[in-house]
């Protein structure tokens, strides 16, 4: 199938072509220009209208000529929505067969944002190609969350050695998203959040504690004037986020010595102030996270915990040039989200929603997590009229989850933004076609931590993968559960969605790094961790009951067989990672997986050592194995949630300080 544009407005063409190209079809010449004989070619036509709604329109062609189609829409990510969606229906019904097709707007601007601070800064080139999953979708904006990852020149250490972005990448990533219609806004910090960039002896005097800035004080704002101006500089947008979000200690570091106690309100809209001003100077237009607002009408200092039925219009406001920026990912219940979105209205007119694609819960994704807040979410925020939507991409503790991990979400977002009510079966078919791979198979990434007895949170897939298999601080939480034959049913129901039929031992063996697409590569990486579970999760309680017996033999061959055994499955998952990490992004920041990973082939190394020289009566005993094994999470009499969640690597590898 081949196709040819008439009719379209200027500046359409090269991402219409990139689009297509990538789905293994061209733009050709006009057909009457064509030699004889070669396939018909559908003639598409693009006309933009005012009205909030995207139109298809197929003409079936007579005899073997191919038809034509009338793309309508009001928006260019739109028309490239619309295009994709005729593509994806040609495929499905042929050339022979007119047909028409309407997509009501829910909203006008409904983008992601991805983050590039917490380890994994992207690579220019999977930025662009997220602009082109975004444009596929009809997705229309693109943060990129970049706390110390741009290029600040009057401050040189901002960013350095973290991956950062020079101003000419970012130009080009505007200019290439403005060809798709993608707008991108930099999405920046000028409160809390900069742990990392106030780390270094040149930032010194700048903190108010490790990672707040020092409110009041004029070096402060030179700093942030330079990073508001650079971070902005590159783009065609004047929109910026400027997060202050979770300011926990505000006012209680460095500030609270040198003037005394003030209450967090006074102290927020004095910066905000400021920094509006710095907005203004510059010609922008700031956005903010909520919940520094939200969190002075609450008691506890919470997020949260407001009554429902609060009346926040007459509460402390941001300046009337502020966009409110509420972001929640945790709750189930549309009324929570719709009274909330009542009280963000009383203090700002206009009112951005933030969801997530809960890419941050350790090493797997939580995609029940993100379908169940996502679908309430996104119902309050079309019943409430709120025409501005982003999913959040995090990274917490360190990018263990590839962003790729979590693409589900971000289509199952961009669907609500053109319907009432969402379909699954919409979602697999736009799924399925835009990635080449099954919806059901993605699906099993969300389940490495939904086993029985799990929670909301839980993890089990990234303690279980990195505990100290002698000290064992998980092996309680998880006494009543088969790790093991649950870890090979999700290998094994991988394996068949990928189409590979291996040796169980041989798996990781067979697959191939870097093999094709980037959603398949995805779920190969998921193989091998499962594999590397079905070994390394039982590990530490078949090591702590054997020794309980005094079972020398089956520790020996423990030590001797299931420890390498594990450490090569884990090898194997590494170099997937690397291989994945590597082609989504910059290699600053691999170093702490690296780091990790190689902890937990170190000690697995210690461990077989250490229980060989116990079997050969070398040593009299292992203490790590008489510590009385407690549950992480102590687990109610009669309660079904017998897991737990703990996402720091930190307190996951031991009892210790790290």
């Amino acid at each position: 199938m081949l196709f040819t544009l008439k009719d379209v407005p200027e500046g359409y063409e090269r991402a219409a072509k990139e689009l297509l190209e990538e789905k293994g079809y061209g733009l050709c010449v006009p057909e009457g220009e064509k030699d004889a004989g070669e396939e018909p070619v559908v003639e598409i036509s693009i006309k933009l209208v005012d009205e909030k709604k995207i139109s298809i329109t197929y003409t079936a062609g007579k005899e073997n000529a191919a038809g034509s189609a009338v793309l309508a829409a009001c928006d260019k990510a739109f028309v490239f929505r619309a295009l994709m969606r005729l593509v994806r229906e040609l495929e499905k019904r042929g050339t022979k067969e007119g047909f028409s097709l309407e997509e009501k707007v829910w909203l006008d601007k409904n983008g992601v944002m991805l983050d590039c601070s917490r380890n994994s800064a992207l690579t220019v080139d999977t930025i662009k190609w997220y602009i082109r999953f975004e444009a596929s979708l009809g997705m229309n904006t693109l943060m990129l969350y970049t706390e110390d990852t741009y290029e600040v020149p009057e401050y040189p250490y901002f960013g350095a050695y973290r991956g950062r972005y020079s101003t000419e990448e970012l130009k080009e990533l505007s200019a290439y998203a403005d060809q798709f219609g993608v707008e991108m806004i930099p999405c920046i910090q000028a409160l809390a959040h900069l742990k990392n960039a106030l780390r270094w002896a040149s930032m010194a005097g700048m903190q108010d504690t490790d990672d707040i800035l020092m409110v009041g004080d004029e070096k402060v704002y030179q700093f942030v004037e330079a990073c508001i101006r650079r971070a902005t500089e590159p783009f065609s947008s004047k929109r910026v986020h400027l997060g202050m979000d979770e300011a926990w200690s505000l006012g209680l570091g460095r500030y609270l010595h040198k003037n005394g106690y003030h209450p967090k309100s006074e102290i927020m809209a004095s910066h905000l102030e400021r920094v509006s001003q710095i907005c203004r100077k510059l010609g922008l237009e700031p956005m903010i996270w909520s919940d520094m607002y939200l969190r002075m009408s609450s008691q506890n200092n919470e997020y949260y915990d407001l009554p429902l039925d609060m009346d926040l219009s007459g509460a402390v406001k941001p300046p009337a040039d502020v966009t409110l920026v509420y972001w929640d990912y945790y709750h189930t219940d549309e009324n929570f989200y719709k009274q909330y979105l009542r009280m963000h209205r009383q203090l700002c007119d206009q009112v951005i929603f933030a969801g997530g694609g809960w890419v941050w819960n350790g090493v797997s994704p939580n995609l029940k997590g993100a379908e169940d807040t996502t679908e309430a979410a996104m119902s309050a925020v079309k019943e409430a009229g709120v025409r501005e939507a982003v999913c959040t991409m995090w990274q917490d503790d360190g990018a263990e989850t590839p962003m790729g991990a979590g693409l589900t979400s971000i289509v199952r977002f961009a669907e609500h933004g053109f319907a009432k009510n969402v379909s699954e079966e919409a979602l697999k078919e736009e799924f399925e076609f835009l990635t080449g791979v099954s919806w059901e198979a993605y699906q099993l990434l969300g389940e490495f931590d939904r086993p029985q007895g799990s929670g909301f949170y839980d993890n089990p897939s990234k303690y279980l993968l990195y505990q100290d298999a002698l000290i064992g601080l998980f092996d309680e939480q998880i006494k009543d559960w088969d790790v093991k034959t649950y870890y090979e049913g999700l290998r094994d129901g991988l394996l068949k969605a990928l189409g590979e039929r291996p040796e169980k031992e041989d798996c990781a063996k067979v697959l191939q790094h870097g093999s094709g697409d980037y959603a398949r590569e995805v779920l190969s990486l998921y193989v091998r961790l499962a594999d590397a579970l079905t070994v390394k999760a039982p590990l530490g309680r078949k090591l702590y009951d054997a020794y309980a017996k005094k079972d020398r033999q089956t520790l020996m061959q423990i030590a001797g067989e299931e420890i390498p055994l594990a450490m090569e499955k884990i090898r194997a998952y590494r170099d997937s990672r690397e291989a994945l990490w590597n082609r989504e992004s910059r290699i600053f920041g691999f170093e702490v997986i690296d780091i990790r990973i190689g902890g937990v082939l170190a000690r697995l190394e210690s461990a077989k050592k250490r229980v060989e020289a116990y079997g050969k009566g070398e040593v009299d005993s292992l203490p790590e194995l008489e510590e009385p094994r407690l549950p992480f999470r102590p687990v109610k009499e009669g309660d079904a949630h017998t897991l737990c969640a703990c996402n720091s690597w930190k307190t996951i590898v031991s009892a210790s300080p790290i």
